[in-house]
């Protein structure tokens, strides 16, 4: 293969990994049919449990109120939106981006620290006009499953926060 030839691939081949958002790297969410991942959201639980279709599509059924969406293993509904955990956010990262600088949709993980018992990558991210949904967001490092954080609101007067934290789950890693 001469070297023009060759230069044209490696430009076709950076152009194919850049346009697919380098999800050839991406490791899949480890869902499995019978998946659950059980919340606490100041007080109050909220759960979201797998069942398996078929190939890499499962039916997300989050309680309460068995709202159902389907996903596939990179956490995305068919019309390529994020999936997200009612006003939790999004419950899932690439284990391949918990790390400093990696991806969380478009935020950044600042820091990767011990919290509770994970190993995590911390996302700090504000949403809408102003910030007004601001917060952390924890991702274990193995399984890139959100484990806790925290969210506010700019109309929170008396500043307060509400907290999450994975509170059981039968996924192997956390």
């Amino acid at each position: 293969m001469d070297m023009k030839t060759k230069s044209l691939l490696t430009v076709i081949f950076a152009i194919f990994f850049i346009s697919t958002g380098c999800s050839v790297l991406e490791t899949p969410a480890p869902l499995e049919d019978g998946l659950y991942l059980r919340y606490d959201f100041d007080g109050s639980p909220i759960s979201v449990s797998f069942k398996k279709l078929d190939g890499d599509r499962f039916q997300a059924t989050i309680s309460p109120g068995d709202f159902q969406e389907v996903v596939n293993t990179r956490m995305k509904k068919p019309n390529g939106a994020i999936f997200e955990l009612g006003t939790i956010g999004p419950i899932w990262i690439s284990p391949s981006s918990v790390k400093v600088g990696g991806n969380a949709y478009g935020s950044r993980v600042s820091e990767v620290k011990h919290w509770e018992r994970w190993e995590i990558g911390v996302v700090k991210a504000s949403f809408g006009m102003g910030g007004a949904i601001r917060g952390e967001w924890y991702y274990e490092r193995t399984t890139g499953f959100l484990v806790g954080g925290t969210k506010s609101t700019a109309l929170s007067i008396d500043g307060s926060v509400s907290h999450f934290i994975l509170m059981d789950s039968n996924c192997e890693g956390l």
